[in-house]
């Protein structure tokens, strides 16, 4: 897994999980929401360390370009 650095707004991580919907990424992260300390609803600039363990819980994403090939 790479190095996280910097900020991460949510957008960020939509996208680098190929442009899911909000809706879709939260049910992803169910189980550590209240662990990252996610706000539904409300722009968010996340730390490092809650993308990583984000990261860390769905693991690193797979292009869908990658899966229908």
């Amino acid at each position: 897994m790479e190095k996280t650095q910097g900020k991460f707004c949510k957008k960020d991580l939509l996208m680098r999980y190929d442009n899911v919907t909000m809706k879709v990424f939260e049910s992803w992260i169910a189980d550590i929401m209240d662990e990252i300390g996610w706000i539904k609803g409300k722009q968010q600039v996340l730390s490092p360390s809650q993308v990583r363990r984000i990261l860390e819980h769905l693991g690193d994403p797979i292009p869908l370009t990658h899966l229908n090939s």
